[in-house]
């Protein structure tokens, strides 16, 4: 069995899978890390693979934990995009600078031959063209919470009204708290619609992940897939080197 990790901006996930079958989820909160990861189930597990973009301080002392609760048999191996499989590369300047849990979920969407794009509707979205096993390259903007804490945080008028709604409607606000939530929302439904009308390449399948990608899929027009664990199956083919 194996545990995988993915430590993003915001929390750690974690899932624990047995071949292709996924027993068992979660997610710490990075100030609990050591309680959280004290508390899984450890004597099983052959090896833990952690995809992680926060601070690398943070990430190794995750790696060193990690080794310290398995045994002695169980590898912690930290994800390493300069070693992907050989049907999948980068066609991007400065590829060492790309986010790690990226490569993951375009690897978790790979279809061979396939042209498609993978949104990752998370603290920040990310947008990603693929074809036929090349990375095109894609886009990087604020997601919904991450728009949401900056206009409030620079605007403290508008911060004191917008954290007391969360609506998930996109039509002209008839006040401050819709017209903030609301302008926040259509313009990440925006910027994804045009991102995926104009692809450098014609889209067999667009595939959304994140905390934000239910609400998402539901506004946007094209052959739309949501897939929660898509960072987790990119994970996967990695260990597999599949």
């Amino acid at each position: 069995m194996q545990y995988l990790i993915d430590f993003g901006n915001s929390c750690l996930k974690w899932s624990i899978w047995d071949g292709s079958a996924l027993l068992d989820q979660g997610t710490i909160d990075p100030l609990a890390l050591e309680s959280g990861l004290r508390g899984l189930e450890w004597p099983q597990i052959d090896a833990v693979y952690l995809c992680s973009v926060a601070d690398p301080d943070l990430t190794h002392a995750v790696a060193v934990y990690c080794d310290s609760l398995s045994s002695p048999q169980c590898q912690t191996i930290e994800v390493d995009v300069s070693q992907l499989p050989a049907w999948f590369s980068l066609g991007t300047t400065l590829p060492e600078q790309i986010g790690k849990d990226r490569v993951m979920a375009m690897l978790g969407a790979f279809a061979e031959n396939a042209s498609y794009c993978v949104i990752d509707a998370g603290s920040a979205c990310t947008i990603d063209y693929v074809t036929s096993g090349v990375h095109l390259g894609g886009y990087i903007v604020p997601g919904l919470a991450l728009s949401r804490s900056s206009l409030t945080l620079q605007t403290a008028r508008i911060g004191e009204v917008a954290d007391r709604l969360y609506s998930a409607k996109l039509e002209p606000g008839r006040n401050t708290q819709q017209a903030v939530e609301h302008g926040i929302r259509m313009s990440l439904v925006a910027v994804c619609q045009r991102a995926i009308q104009h692809a450098p390449a014609a889209l067999e399948s667009v595939v959304i992940t994140g905390g934000d990608s239910q609400w998402l899929s539901g506004h946007l027009s094209g052959p739309v897939t949501v897939r929660e664990n898509l960072v987790f199956e990119g994970i996967r083919r990695f260990s597999a080197g599949l």
